[in-house]
């Protein structure tokens, strides 16, 4: 018998002697109960440990003195300020993490409309780049995604067959002249002789 059959053997009776366990659970008394509420603590636990972790504070980096760190508010403030700094429309949503001790972000936003969707993207993530290192030092940045949400103002002018015609033209005068009222007070218009 070799090695690889060994593990295998090994394997399959840690898998048998694991389905035997769990018949023999649920037969005893109150075990679906039990194993519901061990499901509801281990399902709490992930969700408190999720909440916990969205409002823990970054790691940056260590030096002689000790770690720094920064808070995800003072992060998101600092994307907030270059995104406006750019022209963002709306408050942008930042989701700030780390990934293979990178710091990398999520942003979207709303853009002006007429903006060329790829200069006004790669704008925003070199300037966070830019600020992210200038600012706070940081050298391990990861990926920047930006999502653009929607698009504000009008894309096109309106052409001036829309415009009401100007107000300097003898015939719109005509409408209103000198002697005739716009509303009738009940009295008589005076006629001039």
């Amino acid at each position: 018998m070799n090695k690889l059959d060994l593990y295998i053997k090994v394997a399959s009776d840690w898998i048998e002697s694991f389905i035997v366990f769990c018949k023999m659970a649920w037969q005893q008394p109150h075990a679906p109960e039990l194993l519901g509420s061990a499901v509801v603590a281990f399902v709490l636990l992930v969700i408190i440990r999720k909440f916990k972790g969205r409002y823990k504070a970054i790691k940056l980096f260590d030096n002689r003195a000790g770690v720094v760190e920064v808070s995800r508010k003072a992060l998101d403030e600092l994307v907030q300020s270059v995104c406006y700094s750019l022209g963002a429309l709306n408050r942008p949503d930042v989701t700030i993490y780390t990934l293979r001790g990178r710091l990398c972000m999520n942003v979207s936003l709303k853009l002006e409309s007429g903006q060329r969707l790829t200069d006004a993207t790669s704008e925003i993530q070199t300037a966070l780049t830019s600020a992210f290192r200038e600012h706070l030092g940081v050298e391990k940045l990861g990926r920047i995604d930006v999502k653009i949400t929607g698009f504000k103002g009008l894309i096109y002018k309106p052409s001036t067959k829309f415009l009401p015609p100007t107000p300097d033209s003898k015939d719109n005068d005509a409408l209103l002249s000198d002697d005739q009222t716009l509303f009738n007070s009940g009295e008589e218009p005076k006629k001039n002789s």
